[in-house]
């Protein structure tokens, strides 16, 4: 229940916050932001959460909550206000 309540702060037994993860990727954005050549990341949700509230502008709060879909790939095209987010479902396209 506390987890629910303070999603963004909870920190799980031995493990990490919310708050935790984006501060640890902090150094991670700011090489990737200096890139010119793409990149695959391959991470858990929390971290890919993480990554796109960056890119995407979104308040750290609202972090936790961004929807991440299981069993795609997210491409993050960045733009000059705003980074575009398509998703490529792989059983989807599998199906096709």
């Amino acid at each position: 229940q506390r987890r629910a309540e303070r999603k963004l702060t909870y920190r799980y037994p031995l493990g990490e916050s919310y708050v935790d993860v984006i501060n640890r990727l902090n150094p991670l954005v700011v090489d990737m932001e200096r890139l010119r050549y793409d990149v695959l990341v391959v991470s858990h949700r929390a971290c890919i959460r993480a990554l796109l509230g960056y890119f995407l502008g979104t308040p750290s709060e609202e972090v936790p909550f961004i929807d991440v879909p299981l069993h795609c790939v997210l491409e993050i095209t960045p733009g000059a206000y705003q980074a575009q987010v398509t998703v490529h479902d792989l059983f989807k396209e599998e199906e096709e």
